[in-house]
């Protein structure tokens, strides 16, 4: 039996209005799209939380995260990433998945999935091997290669863990 996971009660208002400052609603969205994004976020509130967390007031924003994350001399480029600790390359990319969110979801939103099913379903799938599976230059790839690498990174449990259940704990 696999033990369920609880969300952190003292993030999820944070990754709540983060959410909303953001993409403003993820209801639109699959349920399965939809708790991948909201377990992004809340991997970067929980990741970022020691740096922000006691000094947050007012509108939480990205923006005003990245500022907090400043102050304590976080750099957060993944390019550089060699120089930099575990933590600070792990900071880096919950916040480079969290600033591709809202380009993603903008043009998925563009998209009438009524009218263009087969590429409405092509862009979830593309955000999901991104986001999920971390497949680095997933649009260059063909649907088959990533088929393929998803397959070998369930396989090897390289899947980056979620809370199953997440979209059911905020309201977004």
């Amino acid at each position: 039996m696999t033990k369920k996971i609880v969300p952190d009660e003292d993030i999820l208002p944070l990754c709540e209005e983060l959410i909303k400052a953001e993409i403003n609603t993820i209801k639109d969205l699959s349920p399965e799209l939809a708790n991948m994004l909201a377990n992004e976020y809340y991997r970067f509130i929980v990741i970022a939380s020691p740096h922000i967390k006691h000094r947050l007031t007012g509108k939480i924003t990205l923006s005003v995260i990245k500022e907090e994350l400043l102050k304590d001399n976080l750099e957060f480029d993944v390019a550089e990433s060699e120089s930099k600790s575990a933590p600070e390359v792990e900071l880096a990319a919950a916040l480079a998945a969290v600033e591709a969110i809202a380009q993603f979801i903008g043009v998925l939103r563009g998209i009438d999935k009524n009218k263009d099913p087969i590429q409405y379903r092509s862009t979830v799938e593309l955000i999901t091997d991104y986001l999920k599976y971390d497949i680095p230059d997933a649009g260059d790839k063909l649907l088959l290669k990533r088929f393929f690498e998803r397959a070998v990174k369930k396989s090897q449990k390289q899947v980056k863990e979620q809370i199953p259940d997440l979209i059911d704990y905020i309201d977004v």
